[in-house]
């Protein structure tokens, strides 16, 4: 169960904190950081602004998600079986956006592998004797 708990922790955390400071931070320093690592700027239109923090709150709150499921892994089982299914559906929607938009594999795999990564691990330290939900 240890296993278990630190994997959920580390997965809510590293999601909680890769997005939170672009939840504070203002647009123009968010278009710098995004230059800064290769990135084209994003267009200058509220729709933009207003996508990219809703996605990035989004994001802080799978985090924050992650990490109530660590609190107590058994209490919360089916949502458990959500976070994997939710693992292995982010790394594949990820590998097939980032190969059909032609991105540079680093940045696509870069997201897919630790996605898929967190799934298995929660598998495999799944509470032995207690079974996981079957889906449907």
């Amino acid at each position: 169960m240890r296993g278990l708990k630190v994997v959920l922790v580390v997965v809510g955390i590293v999601c909680f904190l890769s997005s939170a400071g672009a939840l504070v931070l203002p647009w123009p320093s968010i278009v710098r950081a995004l230059g800064a690592i290769g990135l084209e700027a994003p267009p200058e239109h509220p729709v933009v602004t207003y996508g990219t923090r809703l996605m990035v709150l989004a994001f802080a709150l799978i985090g924050i998600f992650f990490l109530v499921l660590a609190s107590d892994p058994l209490r919360y089982r089916p949502m458990l079986v959500l976070a994997v299914c939710g693992c292995f559906a982010v790394a594949a929607c990820t590998l097939v956006t980032g190969w059909l938009t032609g991105m540079q594999p680093l940045w696509y795999l870069g997201g897919a592998v630790p996605c898929a990564v967190a799934g298995v691990l929660i598998l495999a330290f799944w509470p032995r004797g207690v079974q996981p939900a079957a889906a449907g």
